[in-house]
């Protein structure tokens, strides 16, 4: 999201466009009305602070999101306990978030302390990363010390393993 322009630039458009709202507001004529009836000034002033307010606050929202994730991810691979997956099943959802499929992974999960046991990944993954997934391959997988479900599959990791070999 932060290499993408569009996510900066569509709110400073929406912003512009806001505060022309804003300014027609305070310059319409008094006792002008919408074609409901409504003043125009009100509005216009009402139109204009949600084209000013809501891309900034969807954008906020996206980056903090953005930021938890990653910062979970950082968490998991320096506290939580490493892990190998293999895996069971494969189960695509029928979702695409641009052009890359969701899909299920059904793991069983070896965890460095023998611990076994089985989780449901949905996640957005590349088919470049399909050949990695296959039922004879180990993969690394970090799981959180409190919660066993949740898991992160490192493939990055386990593709420049591959590319070494």
């Amino acid at each position: 999201m932060k290499n993408n322009p569009v996510m900066y630039i569509l709110p400073i458009i929406f912003s512009v466009v806001g505060l022309g709202m804003l300014i027609g507001g305070y310059t319409a004529d008094p006792g002008s009305l919408t074609d409901d009836g409504y003043p125009l000034n009100y509005f216009l002033y009402a139109m204009g602070s949600f084209f000013i307010i809501f891309p900034i606050a969807l954008v906020a929202f996206m980056t903090y999101s953005s930021r938890r994730h990653s910062q979970n991810v950082i968490d998991l691979k320096a506290k939580g306990l490493k892990g190998k997956a293999r895996v069971l099943s494969v189960q695509r959802t029928g979702l695409s978030i641009n052009d890359i499929p969701q899909v299920i992974l059904q793991l069983h999960i070896t965890t460095d302390l023998g611990e076994q046991f089985t989780v449901d990944y949905k996640k957005c993954i590349d088919p470049f990363f399909y050949n990695l997934i296959t039922p004879e391959r180990d993969l690394l997988v970090y799981i959180n010390r409190d919660n066993k479900k949740e898991v992160y599959l490192d493939l990055e990791a386990e593709w420049s393993k591959l590319a070494e070999e």
